[in-house]
């Protein structure tokens, strides 16, 4: 076996005791050698030039900079594969800016704002008075807490998903102060991020909240001045609420229900045109309600469907209230839970105050006649029975949209079939179609209907199928519909979802309720409502930050037409944010100090933080000083606004000349170049960061790129931790290494769709690096001879090389301009963010092309030169991808001095319209097609191979037809011209012209005009030639016979029908047994 530059002692153990894991531990020591390395140098600490001779805004075209960021994860738990995945697209692109000789940046924070990680060391602290530090749940519990764990997919007890962490339960006893979390997850996610090989420069990490005074006083300052901007106000907004507290109950204060927020729902009042008999006795019973306007209030998350409305549904087995609404004439007919939450949000006659005037069971209101605004029927439509009304959700009226909603398209259905079964007059549902109100490319105008029948979903008692074709058809409906009827028809729905809701309530004929999520339970036994309280709030949304906000996304990129998609559809929906919060971790928000600053509120700009962080602090939490001596004092509200905003500085301030520091150190490295995230974030994370931005900074600081991904997946299942697919990223570097593991990273989507996460892969990955990189070593040590030796050949292994100063063969000229092609593909989808492509020319299709030319030079030999090149190539391509992999062939098997971190990308490549290179290129496509065309087992017979040099006279008046009538400047043809010079030309090519007309078109729609140039570029009888010992050794034939259909060869029948269809560059082939020569004329 080669040497590799494998350790001694994990080859002597190889030797003695072979093991399948060998190759991996090889490389991971290879990984740790230069990880070590790296930090060493510091080859990741990317500072600003100290050249002060030039002009900050002069500083980015003499010293190009790079800067790439990526959501600071949550320090509730360690890392996993997700998280890699994301932060690879800014790992990748800080490898590729630094060949492009930028200062890359990629620097690195933690988040531990907000409600999780206290909450969760409130449940320890719980967890400890219920069970002791030995966390010994009673045998009498013990059966239904596991019975709950695996009805909930999990741990049931937040110790139990610490214990399945592999902690002790003394460790687990800590982790009931919130501090401990903040000193225990961080350390771990730097350890697990350097084993990646990370290109972060760690000088500027940190955690947010007070716990690091100095980033406390950057998140004040943030909202002080957007306060002072007007973006930030104070409002009603909605909270969980105990009544019986007469307080809001946030997790701390709750017994169950810990995480769960206020859902927000569009109450649709459905006024009481006609009542049923047995309502109407019921009415009349009940002296209050005579002279009110009675509704049917229904609850619905989809406004935008209720052009569609049919019926509405009630529990029969419900009872419902007729309560008091806020005005003195109005009544609502919901649920008593309804009615309670209602009585906090101002919809009530007082704050808090349920005025139940009567009570009606559901069963009694079919049959009653209402109006359903916005319907297509406006007549009116029927109160029904549905079986699966909740008492628990929403207000117990269900408005019926069937062509949008499975359930509701199932229930009227069977109402439909078996009328007298429900209960149900005919009248009340025949002539009660299904209406179409959004459009989807999958399922159309009715995606209810079509789900329901390609599900076979036969019935409303199908719950479970029905539940989820309703998923799907949310998800199609809103993601992808357009609305087909009502005011904003045309639009997408998810932008007219609120258009719809906004006309409700200015109508009257609508309001907005809230309730929880799910049930909240008080630690003082009260079940919880919604109640509107004053809080503050970011006013997204409002028409001029709006504007100044779609101007900042029109000039970024965005990397792809959905991310700008799903951007602009977030812009335009995203309306007031509750911004603080009374419980959790956090900065306190300045002009009120008992409230803190919401989690997602204190993360929209801090990617400012990071470009002087390093300065101010060398620890996360700010206790180790930075170089300029700067204390969390000196960092005030003043100082803030000259550094970030540019702002004067009050005369003789004490921290001048360090805040100079710090703000030449800003204006360097802002804006940021890239942002990349999960697609989930689009609609809050990222809308927020593009809102802060341009209500803080000048134009040239706005964000210049965002970049998102879709979730990953792990062998093509969600990850998830009960069902035991989520890997951790140690669990990922220890089982892979990190360049498999970084390498099978690269290897999936890079578009917003869910990327799956091969374990198979990963583990090829390792058998391919470890490979490569022992052909690299021999093919060196061959280098090695032919330097020293460079008149004679050179062999090692199976790497044979000519003597140096042998000609370049046709063989070697297309190899090289291969390694050249695949280069600028790979560099192509570098700069693109598109790393499986990157992948895929830099890697894949470069080893086959390496492979090939082996192959072919096998003969010969391959050239010194190429081999060189290929060597330097391979590294440096790779580089961004598997650093440590390219490391190791740079500096230990080529020997450079200096690291490949400060390696260039090749500077030497040909122009694309060198078409000397491209037709290399075609060439060494061409010689694969030749090898690869002929039958196999061929020993003995004869090929020839047919050569045409012209194309048919038809297919170059049809050329020249289109070529006339193709409008460089619009790319498009002039139809009836191209018909009609087409037809005065006769038959041409008879049958075949249509297809081939087509195709040409096709051809020119791709890459242009240079599509009606199909010359060949290149001698193929001369080629052929030159290559002959090649085919001869690959293909085996006996004898090979290349035709020169030019040349006036004489055919025998069956070679004229096989060289009939040879056209340039597509040669014709037959197979036989006559003998060698039988053609009359051969090249």
């Amino acid at each position: 076996m080669a040497e590799t530059g494998v350790p001694p002692a994990v080859a002597a153990t190889a030797a003695d005791e072979p093991r399948k894991t060998f190759k991996r531990d090889a490389l991971m020591e290879i990984e740790a050698r230069w990880q070590r390395d790296w930090e060493e140098r510091g080859a990741f600490e990317v500072d600003m030039p100290e050249d002060d001779s030039v002009a900050p805004e002069e500083l980015h075209n003499k010293y190009p900079k790079w800067m790439g960021t990526f959501p600071f994860p949550y320090m509730n738990g360690p890392l996993h594969l997700g998280h890699a995945f994301s932060l690879s697209k800014i790992e990748f692109a800080a490898g590729w800016e630094r060949l492009q000789g930028k200062r890359a940046l990629f620097p690195f924070g933690f988040h531990v704002t907000g409600m999780p990680i206290k909450a969760a060391a409130d449940k320890i602290a719980r967890e400890l008075e219920m069970f002791g530090p030995e966390f010994v749940v009673p045998d009498d519990e013990a059966g239904a807490v596991a019975a709950a764990a695996a009805a909930a997919g999990g741990a049931l007890y937040q110790f139990q998903i610490m214990q399945d962490q592999g902690m002790s339960n003394a460790e687990i006893a800590r982790f009931a102060d919130a501090e401990h979390w903040l000193k225990h997850y961080p350390p771990i996610a730097i350890s697990d991020l350097k084993a990646m090989g990370c290109k972060i420069d760690w000088r500027r990490a940190f955690l947010t909240t007070d716990h690091n005074p100095f980033y406390d006083s950057f998140a004040r300052w943030q909202f002080t001045r957007l306060r002072d901007a007007g973006k930030i106000r104070l409002d009603k907004r909605y909270t969980i609420w105990s009544a019986k507290d007469g307080q809001p109950c946030m997790d701390h204060d709750r017994q169950s229900g810990e995480g769960v927020g206020p859902q927000e729902y569009t109450c649709v009042k459905m006024r009481v045109l006609e009542w049923s008999d047995a309502a109407a006795q019921a009415v009349a019973a009940i002296p209050a309600l005579a002279g009110k306007r009675i509704s049917l209030v229904a609850a619905t998350l989809r406004p935008e469907t209720m052009y569609g409305q049919t019926n509405c549904f009630v529990g029969t087995k419900l009872e419902y209230g007729f309560f008091q609404a806020a005005a003195a004439d109005e009544v609502y007919v919901v649920t008593e839970r309804a009615a309670r939450n209602m009585a906090f949000q101002d919809l009530s006659p007082a704050n808090g105050q349920v005025v139940r005037l009567g009570a009606i069971a559901g069963q009694a209101i079919v049959g009653t006649k209402v109006h359903a605004p916005l319907s297509c029927y406006s007549a009116g439509v029927y109160v029904l029975p549905m079986e699966n009304v909740l008492a628990t959700k929403g207000t117990g009226v269900v408005t019926s949209v069937p062509s949008d909603s499975p359930d509701d398209y199932a229930a009227l259905r069977d109402l439909k079939k078996k009328p007298d079964c429900y209960g149900v007059q005919p009248a009340w549902v025949d002539g009660y179609e299904p209406a179409p109100v959004i459009s989807t490319t999958a399922y159309g105008e009715m995606t209810a209907p079509a789900l329901c029948d390609e599900m076979k979903i036969n019935s409303q008692k199908d719950r479970d199928q029905l539940a989820k074709a309703k998923a799907i058809a949310y998800k199609e409906s809103f993601y992808n519909g357009t609305m087909s009827a009502g005011a904003f028809k045309g639009q997408p729905a998810q932008e007219a979802k609120q258009k719809v809701r906004e006309l409700l309530i200015s109508s009257g004929d609508g309001f907005a309720y809230a309730e929880p999520e799910s049930p909240v339970m008080s630690r003082s036994a009260d079940e919880c409502v919604v109640a509107l309280c004053d809080q503050w709030y970011l006013d997204y949304g409002e028409d001029a930050w709006k504007a100044l906000t779609e101007e900042c996304l029109a000039a970024m990129d965005t990397h792809g037409d959905e991310t700008r998609r799903q951007l602009e559809i977030a812009l335009g929906w995203l309306r007031q944010w509750a911004c603080v919060r009374s419980y959790g971790l956090g900065s306190r928000v300045p002009w009120d100090p008992a409230c803190l600053i919401e989690s997602l509120s204190d993360s929209t700009i801090y990617m400012s933080y990071y470009t002087v962080a390093h300065l101010l602090h060398r620890s996360l939490d700010g206790s180790t000083p930075g170089p300029l001596g700067m204390a969390p004092a000196d960092m005030d509200d003043a100082a803030w606004d000259y550094v970030l905003l540019g702002k004067a500085l009050p005369a003789g301030h004490s921290k001048a000349e360090a805040l100079h520091e710090l703000r030449r150190s800003f204006l360097y490295w802002y804006p940021v170049d890239i942002r990349s995230s999960g697609k989930d974030l689009i609609r809050n994370h990222l809308a927020f960061f593009l809102y802060t931005h341009t209500a803080l900074f000048a134009r040239n600081e706005w964000p210049r790129g965002v970049r998102t991904n879709g979730h990953l997946m792990l062998n093509g299942e969600k990850m998830s931790k009960s069902k035991g697919s989520m890997i951790g990223l140690r669990e990922a570097c220890s089982r892979y290494g990190a360049d498999a593991t970084r390498l099978a990273l690269a290897d999936v989507s890079d578009g917003v769709e869910d990327a799956n996460f091969e374990e198979s892969t990963a583990n090829t990955a390792i058998l391919r690096l470890y490979a490569l990189m022992e052909w690299t070593t021999d093919a060196h040590k061959a280098l090695a001879q032919s330097d020293a030796a460079p008149e004679a050949p050179a062999k090692v292994n199976d790497i044979s090389l000519r003597p140096a100063a042998a000609p370049m063969t046709i063989i070697d000229r297309v190899f090289d301009a291969e390694m050249d092609a695949l280069t600028i593909a790979a560099g192509d989808a570098y700069e693109k963010t598109m790393y499986r492509d990157a992948l895929k020319s830099g890697f894949y299709e470069f080893s086959k092309a390496r492979e090939w030319y082996v192959n072919a030079t096998a003969d010969a030999g391959m050239h010194p030169a190429l081999l060189r090149k290929l060597i330097v190539r391979q590294a440096i391509l790779l580089c961004p991808i598997t650093p440590h992999w390219a490391e190791h062939v740079w500096r230990t098997v080529l020997g450079e001095p200096a690291s490949i971190l400060d390696a260039r990308w090749p500077a030497d490549l040909p122009a694309s319209a060198d078409r000397e290179h491209s037709a290399l290129v075609s060439a060494g496509r061409y010689v694969r097609k030749v090898v690869s065309s002929p039958a196999p087992d061929v020993s003995g017979k004869v090929l020839d191979i047919f050569v045409a040099r012209d194309f048919p006279a038809w297919q170059e008046d049809v050329i020249a037809v289109l070529r006339a009538n193709f409008d460089t400047t619009t790319a498009r043809f002039d139809e009836r011209q191209v018909a009609a010079a087409l037809a005065s030309r006769g038959p041409l090519g008879g049958k075949k012209t249509t297809p081939f007309v087509q195709e040409i078109k096709r051809c020119v729609r791709c890459v242009g005009p240079l599509a009606f140039d199909r010359s060949v570029g290149f001698d193929e009888v001369a080629l052929l030639g030159e290559i002959m010992p090649y085919l001869q050794r690959i293909l085996g034939f006996g004898a090979i016979n290349v035709v020169d259909l030019a040349g006036g060869a004489v055919l025998r029948e069956a070679q004229a029908r096989a060289a009939e269809s040879a056209l340039p560059g597509e040669p014709r082939f037959l197979i036989s047994s006559a003998p060698a020569g039988a053609v009359a004329s051969s090249g």
